[in-house]
């Protein structure tokens, strides 16, 4: 009995040991895979989007003028790439994610949503990839470095967020002294 405990404990170790960690959310209405939260915000809605407009985006991407693709004064709409690592030299080998972004700022909150997540295979097959087929570990092509792959998109969605959410924050004002 002891012996069959421990088999089947080991078993249950070594599954969840190949599996994904990240919770990877799948937006019910279109069944992508979409990262979205709600921050609340200070300040007027023209403050928290210049915060946005400026010194978020110059320190998440080192062009910003090339990353925007929709700017109306209330919603932010971008593109870009995740490198992905795979233990590589070379980090080319290594597959990389398109992925869009929006943000919206309203009286008190902004909301982002980090979505459309697809594999470029331009190289290979002159196409899109959608990376949900990476969910599905039913898939004839599936390869288990999907889950890692699925990780790190993960990770690179919460420091995305986490990063927004800091430069949200206004900055204090130090009041000088009347002398």
């Amino acid at each position: 009995m002891k012996r069959l405990f421990l088999t089947v404990a080991a078993l249950v170790l070594a599954a969840a040991s190949f599996a994904q960690t990240a919770t990877i959310p799948v937006s019910e209405k279109t069944k992508k895979i979409c990262f979205q939260r709600v921050i609340p915000t200070e300040g007027t809605n023209s403050e928290v989007f210049n915060r946005i407009a400026g010194e978020w985006l110059r320190s998440a991407y080192k062009n910003p003028m090339a990353v925007v693709t929709g700017n109306d004064g209330s919603k932010i709409t971008g593109k870009h790439i995740i490198q992905l690592d795979c233990q590589e030299e070379v980090k080319s080998k290594c597959p990389a994610v398109n992925y869009k972004f929006t943000v919206e700022v309203r009286e008190g909150r902004i909301r982002y949503t980090i979505t459309d997540l697809t594999l470029d295979t331009s190289k290979t097959t002159k196409g899109l990839f959608p990376i949900e087929r990476w969910l599905d570990k039913e898939d004839p092509q599936y390869d288990t470095a999907w889950g890692d792959y699925l990780d790190q998109i993960a990770a690179f969605a919460e420091a995305w967020g986490a990063n927004l959410e800091e430069k949200l924050k206004p900055e204090e004002r130090v009041e000088e002294e009347d002398w």
